[in-house]
């Protein structure tokens, strides 16, 4: 059996203020839509089709996110800086090994994921 996602969505609260964020900080170029009155945003976000629709629509009560996203960026300092320009924020530690450099970040509705720099061979 193959598994391969096809799109994600995620809950809102405050939908363009988490479209410009994810605009600014991953360069998704999103495309408006409307449905039941409300504005959704869909663009592609690593292969994948990504939507962000309002919580109230999607009917979810949730304070963060319930899967958590480890992404490589190949700046973390580059990456840092987007998030805290875009209304996100990191959780302030930034960890260290021999193979990568990694820290925690929220988005503007505090769902959370983790950046890593890989470390390339001395």
């Amino acid at each position: 059996m193959d598994y391969r996602i096809n799109a994600r969505n995620l809950a809102a609260n405050d939908v363009e203020k988490m479209a410009a964020f994810y605009a600014g900080v991953f360069g998704i170029e999103f495309e408006e839509h409307e449905i039941q009155d409300a504005k959704l945003y869909a663009g592609e976000f690593a292969g994948t089709e990504f939507v962000l629709v309002p919580a109230a629509l999607a009917d979810v009560d949730a304070k963060q996110n319930r899967m958590q996203y480890d992404l490589y960026v190949s700046d973390l300092d580059e990456a840092i800086a987007l998030v805290e320009q875009h209304g996100g924020r990191t959780n302030g530690r930034l960890g260290e090994d021999d193979h990568v450099r990694a820290i925690g970040i929220y988005d503007p509705d505090d769902n959370f994921m983790v950046f890593k720099q890989p470390k390339t061979p001395a």
